[in-house]
C-alpha cells in the first residue's frame, strides 16, 4: 500500500483507516453526479427514468442512446 500511496493524492488526503471506503463511496457519487441529471433528461423527454440503468451498462449504453436519439419522442408527438 505504500507504493501505491506514493503515486495517488486521496492517500495522502485521507486516514489510512477510510481508504477501504473509496472503492464504495466512488460508484455512489458517480451515480449520483450521473445517474440523476441523466434521469430528469430522460423524465423530461417522456420516457421511463429505467433508462437510466442503461447509462452504466458499458457498449449497451450506446445502443440506448442510438435507440433515444432516432425514435420517436413522446412529449414531441402530444
Amino acid at each position: 500500500m505504500p507504493q501505491m500511496c506514493q503515486q495517488f493524492w486521496p492517500c495522502s488526503a485521507v486516514p489510512q483507516e477510510w481508504l477501504w471506503l473509496m472503492p464504495i463511496v466512488m460508484p455512489l457519487l458517480a451515480i449520483v453526479l450521473l445517474g440523476v441529471p441523466v434521469a430528469s433528461i430522460l423524465h423530461r423527454a417522456g420516457r421511463s427514468r429505467w433508462w437510466t440503468v442503461i447509462a452504466f451498462i458499458p457498449l449497451l449504453n450506446l445502443i440506448g442512446l442510438w435507440v433515444f436519439a432516432f425514435s420517436r419522442w413522446p412529449v414531441v408527438d402530444r
